[in-house]
């Protein structure tokens, strides 16, 4: 990462990084073209596969290929990792979240994934998710974010002011009662967010270490059974949920926790 007077720039290839997570992807390729990767990406973050059945049954794309080459995968989530820097003023973003993913993020008191927020505010309908929260993010200065509009040259979607929050962010969450405006965002079966929360970072949380043998072809055969709308078998569930974790917790202490924030 180099720096331009007081300003951290992103190399190239964190940059490159950064864009195929958003989606700013062109070509054919099934990893490099794949204008959802983040999909399958934040379900390894997260334990079990509970996320991965959430977004099949959401009609969401989970792409064996994004597994296909580990040092491929890790190469490009170290980059993506490390593209993280400290936001120098206080943020205020925003989140509608599934009610299940913010039950997880709660107890673990932690992000568990990349974190998308917004500084534009909440939309006002989340056809595609099935219980909702409303999250409002205080981010004190400091916080290591990606903010989209600084990080990248050209911003492909600036109208969603996107700021990216990394897995293991440490979170103080407290509930508070849903403003009369916000009882009009619906999620897909048309029903108001379960609540509203006020999230406030604190540090980066190493995560548990593990050892587990490769099972990226074991998480492919399950990222296609559930995209088939089958049940995946239950060995490769095992491989592939060890292996997630120690493949992420091993990203994550290496480009996150050792750095200063």
């Amino acid at each position: 990462m180099e720096k331009k007077g007081d300003e951290a720039m992103l190399s190239d290839k964190q940059i490159a990084a950064v864009r195929w997570y958003t989606g700013d992807v062109e070509g054919t390729d099934p990893f490099w073209g794949d204008p959802k990767a983040y999909v399958g990406i934040n379900a390894l973050f997260f334990p079990g596969i509970e996320t991965e059945r959430m977004r099949a049954a959401e009609g969401k794309p989970l792409n064996p290929a994004l597994l296909s080459e580990e040092k491929r995968l890790r190469d490009v989530l170290g980059a993506l990792l490390s593209a993280f820097q400290p936001v120098k003023m206080p943020l205020q973003t925003f989140r509608v979240e599934r009610m299940a993913d913010y039950m997880q993020m709660r107890h673990a008191g932690k992000t568990l994934s990349f974190t998308s927020t917004s500084l534009a505010g909440f939309l006002s309908a989340y056809q595609d998710r099935r219980g909702i929260a409303l999250l409002q993010f205080a981010l004190p200065a400091g916080t290591p974010v990606i903010h989209m509009a600084q990080a990248l040259p050209d911003y492909a979607k600036a109208e969603e002011a996107e700021v990216l929050l990394p897995p293991c962010l440490g979170m103080r969450f407290t509930e508070q009662p849903l403003l009369p405006e916000q009882q009009s965002i619906l999620d897909a079966d048309g029903n108001p967010p379960a609540c509203c929360v006020r999230a406030v970072p604190g540090k980066i949380i190493p995560p548990a270490q593990s050892i587990a043998a490769d099972g990226h072809a074991a998480g492919m055969r399950v990222f296609a059974a559930l995209g088939r709308g089958e049940e995946p078998d239950a060995e490769d569930v095992v491989v592939y949920t060890a292996w997630k974790a120690a493949l992420t917790g091993d990203l994550v202490e290496k480009s996150l926790f050792g750095q200063e924030k």
